[in-house]
């Protein structure tokens, strides 16, 4: 049984899922859903958690006959199931061919290619609507916007977090196919090998702990972001807070890239996480920090927000961007080129409040430590 339904219909993709549950949630009492999935009956719970105002569909992300049948109706389909780096364009075309707009928490620069000129007037597309990517690009504009003149930035992400099965083998497949390069830096306005140590033990301010690994990483989306700026030098970080999982992928890396993905690297992945958060209390950080010209001098600033998950986190982005879905640019886009950044950030602090930010307006006081884990 379905409660008041408002306005046009969003079918929600991998909907009972860590990333689509916060979605949902957010989205059930002002807007009409349905809830996609391989199992109903997890559907079905999670619409009684809305208060049965939503649609259940089951779903077979395979079959193109359910997903054809789930899109039809839909204004805008929102895909939060993964692995993203194989599901690819699968749902956007059936979105597309059902007349839908849509929206996708991952996807970035394969998904992109794939779906250039694809588009009849009048619809949107926006991709990588999460996290990261899509906040890790946006939140670096607000301290930007600052400068007058930026020379060098750094962006920074990572945390403490047990990673899903379907987390670790998107991560996985995003090792070779086109997320990002490791190692490599941003130089006179282009991707080059990178002078950084290939790991480091960083110490700064707002790290919430002494000795973070930080492996440098340039991401498509920050050299889309050093370009837009365009920055002379910037650099990329993934921080890793615990050995575990750093281990882990290290040897990953030196195995051929076709069993990269294999189900025993991605059980120990999952494994590696678990044994780094074992004890502690899980975070997500996205930093920046940028030297140059502010207020007419020579400045050095840094902006960093601290979440407890990263799927609530993703969920919140995407949520925002339903809401504000008329407003966004017609055509294809990376969400972290369309979004109002500052509007975006103080939604995410009202739907969580527990999300930490400075945004380097002012010296920043140093995150409270926290407790050390047990195993």
């Amino acid at each position: 049984m379905s409660g008041p339904q408002i306005g046009p219909l969003i079918g929600l993709v991998g909907a009972y899922g860590s990333v689509g549950r916060q979605v949902a949630l957010l989205l059930a009492g002002s807007r009409r859903l349905r809830l996609g999935g391989r199992d109903p009956q997890q559907a079905e719970q999670l619409n009684q958690q809305l208060g049965a105002r939503a649609e259940v569909r089951a779903l077979d992300l395979w079959d193109d006959a359910s997903l054809a049948d789930f899109c039809a109706g839909c204004a805008l389909v929102i895909n939060c199931a993964g692995p993203s780096y194989r599901i690819l364009d699968r749902v956007a075309r059936a979105a597309l061919a059902a007349g839908a707009d849509y929206l996708d928490v991952g996807g970035d620069d394969p998904l992109h290619e794939c779906l250039q000129g694809q588009l009849a007037p009048g619809r949107r597309l926006l991709l990588s609507a999460g996290m990261l990517p899509g906040l890790s690009g946006l939140f670096p504009q607000l301290l930007a916007r600052s400068f007058q003149r930026i020379e060098q930035m750094r962006c920074y992400a990572g945390g403490l977090g047990r990673l899903s099965a379907t987390a670790a083998e998107d991560f996985l497949l995003s090792l070779g196919t086109g997320f990002g390069r490791a190692q490599y830096a941003w130089c006179d306005g282009r991707p080059q090998r990178s002078s950084e140590p290939p790991e480091q033990l960083l110490e700064r301010p707002w790290l919430p702990v002494s000795g973070v690994r930080a492996y440098p990483y340039l991401s498509c989306e920050q050299q889309r972001l050093f370009s837009e700026l365009q920055l002379a030098r910037g650099q990329g970080f993934n921080l890793f807070e615990g050995g575990q999982l750093a281990a882990a992928l290290q040897r990953i890396q030196g195995s051929p890239p076709e069993t990269r993905h294999s189900a025993q690297n991605i059980a120990a992945l999952v494994q590696a996480s678990a044994l780094d958060v074992a004890g502690r209390r899980p975070y997500q950080l996205l930093t920046v920090e940028i030297d140059g010209l502010r207020d007419g001098r020579p400045q050095q600033a840094s902006a960093w927000l601290r979440a407890s998950d990263g799927s609530r986190l993703t969920g919140c982005v995407a949520a925002f961007c339903a809401l504000h879905w008329q407003q966004l640019p017609e055509g294809l886009h990376y969400a972290a080129q369309v979004l109002d950044a500052s509007a975006c950030l103080e939604q995410i602090q009202r739907w969580l409040p527990d999300t930490r930010v400075s945004l380097g307006l002012q010296p920043a006081a140093p995150a409270p430590q926290l407790e050390e884990g047990v195993l």
